[in-house]
């Protein structure tokens, strides 16, 4: 195993120092950390101790028709260091350090490719693209330039759902997201970026 419990007590005392010092990105980062390793004590659990034919999934009806996740794909993101996007030139600074660093990976086009397929509605997440698009090596540059995996579910909304309705779903629901719409389809999607 790459993870064992003492790795997940550590995380926890880790979390709580975190919550007593008040440090909202530590916070973050151990929550994140705890259910990276979680999943990766049960996933070798699974894969060590339980036959497959033993597995019994049983789907869980949802309640909520207006939308669904359709899939989940994993995406490269760059990370945001500050909280206010409006407070000062952070978000000049992060778009220019952004380019910058598409431009030395040699993905600006795959970028633009992407995300000229798709209208940005609204969210909160300035710098991503599916990892699927870009080849080991480009990958490889981006993680160095500090970027990182995150897995993106991709929710559909109900036919006639208005954009209004999806900004109210993705507030309430979501922590980082970005709603676009398919130009091909004009159809709406939302982006849930898992991090």
């Amino acid at each position: 195993m790459n993870y064992n419990i003492e790795d997940l007590k550590e995380a926890v005392e880790r979390l709580e120092e975190a919550l007593l010092a008040h440090e909202a990105e530590d916070v973050d980062m151990c929550v994140r950390l705890i259910k990276n390793i979680s999943g990766q004590i049960k996933n070798d659990y699974w894969a060590n101790h339980v036959e497959a034919d033993n597995i019994v999934i049983q789907p869980v009806p949802s309640q909520n028709h207006e939308y669904k996740i359709i899939n989940t794909i994993e995406f490269l993101y760059k990370p945001m260091h500050f909280t206010d996007i409006y407070e000062g030139n952070e978000i000049e600074y992060f778009a220019k350090e952004r380019s910058e660093e598409l431009m030395e990976s040699g993905t600006m086009e795959d970028h633009n490719q992407f995300w000229s397929s798709h209208e940005i509605i609204f969210g909160n997440v300035y710098g991503s693209l599916p990892s699927e698009l870009l080849s080991a090596d480009k990958t490889s540059k981006l993680l160095r330039c500090g970027w990182k995996k995150a897995n993106v579910d991709v929710v559909e909304f109900e036919e006639g759902t208005t954009e209004a309705r999806i900004r109210e779903i993705a507030d309430f629901k979501y922590r980082h997201y970005i709603i676009i719409k398919e130009i091909e389809t004009s159809s709406f999607l939302l982006l849930r970026y898992n991090f």
